[in-house]
């Protein structure tokens, strides 16, 4: 939202971002990725030496092996067609002048109205193969009946939209709309803007202070307001400046420290059940310093190329 932001204020342009921030922005998620696998794989493993403690070998393979989520076509299909119509909203943009948050919408009821159609509930369904010794003695002993993976079912299912829309948690939406509505009253009464203003003056001219703190500052507040400040306190300011370049890194990146700075991290606390403390102690020190790890790289950039 706040890169799109920047954006449509003419403040970056689609080339030069992509060019200066892909490293950035793909160091500031390697690292974290590369920890939480370490340490999902240490924690598993510590598990599995409790569980054969306990368990033969045999009752913790076929556990493990139940637990396995499946990978079936129609949900490679899914997320593929996510991508791509998220790629689409920039483009509608600067075609038809669409507002991103209608292309957004657009693509939602595009995958919605595709996912809820008769011909994908067919083509998603894993069909379970069938060994040709089973069929022949079907053949021979049994009157033929139709498989049931073959009938036609109805066009909710789960894992569709309508589906996924019932399993939001409500509590979770509810505390992240009192978040909303609380940074909301502190924009209208124009405390975020002192804020940003403060920063301003705390960190002199330095786009890498102004940036780092607005961008620690994301995961406790709402970055939109913030940004929107910064838009208005540097006018003069050209586009494509590394000063818009930080912006646009650290508050599209910065709210991941806490679970709570970003609609990811509130997603993933309503859907998954993961808890504030937990998301502190196994990933918001991974994410910060995935997030120092970002405005390094962009800082080597600038020196070896600028």
């Amino acid at each position: 939202v706040t890169t799109t932001m920047l954006w449509l204020a003419d403040k970056i342009t689609v080339t030069n971002t992509v060019l200066w921030l892909f490293l950035p922005s793909f160091s500031v998620i390697a690292l974290p990725l590369v920890a939480l696998i370490w340490q999902a794989r240490r924690e598993a493993r510590a598990a599995d030496t409790a569980a054969e403690a306990t368990c033969p070998e045999s009752e913790v393979d076929s556990d493990e092996e139940s637990t396995l989520p499946q990978v079936t076509r129609g949900k490679v299909a899914v997320l593929l067609m996510g991508v791509v119509c998220i790629l689409m909203v920039p483009v509608l943009k600067m075609c038809t002048g669409l507002p991103p948050y209608l292309g957004m919408l657009l693509a939602l009821g595009v995958i919605w109205f595709v996912t809820d159609t008769l011909w994908f509930q067919r083509f998603a369904r894993s069909v379970p193969p069938r060994s040709s010794t089973t069929s022949s003695l079907e053949d021979e002993t049994q009157t033929p009946k139709t498989p049931a993976w073959a009938m036609v079912q109805e066009p909710t299912q789960s894992g569709s939209v309508v589906e996924v829309l019932h399993s939001l948690d409500l509590t979770g939406l509810l505390f992240f709309a009192g978040v909303l509505l609380a940074v909301g009253a502190l924009d209208t009464a124009g405390v975020l803007k002192s804020y940003a203003e403060w920063l301003v003056e705390l960190c002199g001219n330095s786009p890498v202070l102004i940036c780092s703190l607005l961008g620690v500052s994301s995961a406790v507040v709402d970055n939109v307001p913030l940004v929107q400040a910064a838009i208005n306190m540097f006018p003069s300011t050209p586009a494509d400046d590394p000063l818009w370049q930080l912006v646009a890194l650290a508050a599209g990146t910065g709210g991941s420290i806490l679970s709570i700075g970003s609609i990811s991290g509130v997603t993933l606390m309503t859907m998954e059940g993961v808890g504030y403390l937990w998301y502190c102690r196994k990933v918001s020190l991974w994410a910060a310093l995935g997030f120092a790890l970002g405005i390094a790289v962009y800082q080597a950039e600038r020196f070896l190329f600028a």
